[in-house]
């Protein structure tokens, strides 16, 4: 998890929230060539000396690893920004670009940390006001969770100290 916090010069802060799952996507597609060449030449020599029911489980392999490495990479471009200056919270969600948009007003919203029920150690971070709820950080682990509670406690809500 990458969380990245700054302070404006209106005297607002900005958290940044983003798994830390994957490199770049160079980076990844070069892993993936490298590894899908070693595994498909052991498969043609092995299908050179006979024993060809090798190759299409090589085949099966490599397109799983494919699989693997695509969602991992996409699930590396999903950001939070969560932005609280001007007597507002603006959070915004998306993969790669802002897909979800909610802004609450500072004053009246709660940050709200909760043990899930039937979970161990499974905790949620939601920001409620007026009757609406916003989920944050999902891919964070629950100490993130935790810390980031009393980051946000400190500057949202009726007796924030922004």
């Amino acid at each position: 998890m990458t969380t990245r916090t700054t302070n404006s010069n209106t005297g607002g802060r900005h958290f940044v929230l983003a798994p830390n799952i994957a490199p770049n996507w160079g980076q990844t597609v070069r892993i993936y060539l490298a590894l899908s060449a070693g595994v498909l030449g052991v498969a043609l020599v092995c299908t050179f000396m006979g024993f060809w029911p090798v190759l299409p489980f090589a085949g099966i392999e490599v397109t799983a690893l494919g699989i693997a490495l695509y969602v991992s990479a996409r699930r590396s471009l999903d950001r939070e920004i969560i932005s609280v200056e001007d007597g507002r919270v603006l959070v915004e969600k998306g993969r790669g670009k802002v897909e979800h948009v909610w802004e609450l007003d500072q004053a009246w919203t709660e940050v709200i940390h909760r043990q899930l029920p039937r979970r161990w150690e499974e905790t949620e971070l939601v920001l409620r006001s007026r009757g609406r709820e916003v989920k944050l950080g999902s891919f964070l682990e629950p100490e993130e969770r935790r810390s980031l509670a009393r980051e946000l406690r400190r500057c949202i809500g009726p007796m924030a100290r922004c």
